[in-house]
């Protein structure tokens, strides 16, 4: 709902225009700054994983819709399980979204 006040300082400004920049000018200096800023690092457009990742089984249980116990079971033989050492397995990303393609194809 526009207010009647801000109607006619819209008309006011449409029909002046050097009071238009004069304003953005007054704005620009307080509040946006000199001129547009880059996004802050923490915003950047990057992806929050990459397919190279590897997850734990807690995580590629997730994924997969299935219990740890199951992953556990049958990691050896899953194309995309990575024993990293004695006590240690993950699963690819990348590997765990090629296989449920051919599992859904």
């Amino acid at each position: 709902m526009v207010t009647p006040e801000l109607e006619a300082l819209l008309r006011q400004l449409a029909a002046n225009p050097a009071s238009l920049r004069a304003l953005m000018a007054q704005v620009g200096d307080t509040a946006v700054g000199a001129g547009p800023q880059a996004p802050p690092a923490a915003l950047s457009l990057a992806p929050a994983w990459s397919p190279d990742d590897l997850l734990t089984v807690e995580e590629a249980a997730a994924v997969l819709r299935v219990s740890p116990r199951w992953l556990y079971r049958h990691a050896k033989k899953l194309p995309f399980s990575r024993k990293l050492s004695r006590k240690v397995l993950r699963f690819s990303r990348a590997g765990i979204t090629r296989w449920l393609a051919t599992k859904r194809a």
